[in-house]
């Protein structure tokens, strides 16, 4: 088997903004995470316990006011909220887990991507965090029919992403030929 080409990766001054984008990608996933930890703790609070669940004390570490946990919305506890309640806590819920749930989707194209392109893998990343935020507001204030603006505007960002990404994987990868070399 004759031996693979081997590449050395240099990157340029501008690829440390990807990076920076990468990193507050996180962060903004972490605090759209603390916006949820922060409606658990309005709505299972220690009133809430007392009024549904008298007999909490009882089960001692099982049931206790911490926000609801391990309760993800669907359970026991989110039972005996309001509709109202419910929604919003949901909103706020499915806004978060969909971050989560999009993370590597978009982290590890924008780092492929910007080792190639970096101002246009910048700009769309840019273009993600702000649609990603307005789609979360969207989706906290009027549940999914709120979120449409921003889930087009990322879907878009993320296509571009992807696009640049496999391509940039397929042209380091000498295209079809080092793909050849790379199985035969």
């Amino acid at each position: 088997m004759p031996a693979l080409n081997e590449m050395k990766i240099v990157v340029g001054e501008g690829y440390a903004w990807i990076l920076l984008e990468a990193v507050l990608i996180c962060i903004h996933m972490w605090i759209t995470g603390m916006m949820m930890g922060s409606v658990r703790r309005r709505f299972f609070n220690k009133q809430f316990y007392e009024n549904k669940f008298p007999d909490y004390k009882k089960l001692g570490k099982v049931m206790r006011p911490d926000g609801g946990y391990p309760d993800d919305g669907q359970g026991r506890l989110a039972d005996k909220l309001t509709d109202e309640e419910w929604f919003t806590f949901n909103n706020y819920r499915r806004a978060h887990m969909n971050y989560l749930e999009g993370g590597f989707a978009v982290i590890v194209p924008l780092l492929i991507a910007g080792l190639s392109y970096t101002r246009w893998a910048f700009l769309a990343g840019i273009v993600y965090i702000v649609a990603r935020e307005i789609y979360s507001q969207g989706y906290r204030r009027s549940g999914s029919k709120g979120r449409v603006i921003g889930a087009v505007a990322l879907d878009l960002a993320l296509l571009i992403l992807w696009s640049m990404a496999l391509y940039t994987c397929f042209r380091w990868g000498n295209g079809i030929d080092g793909l050849k070399r790379l199985i035969f």
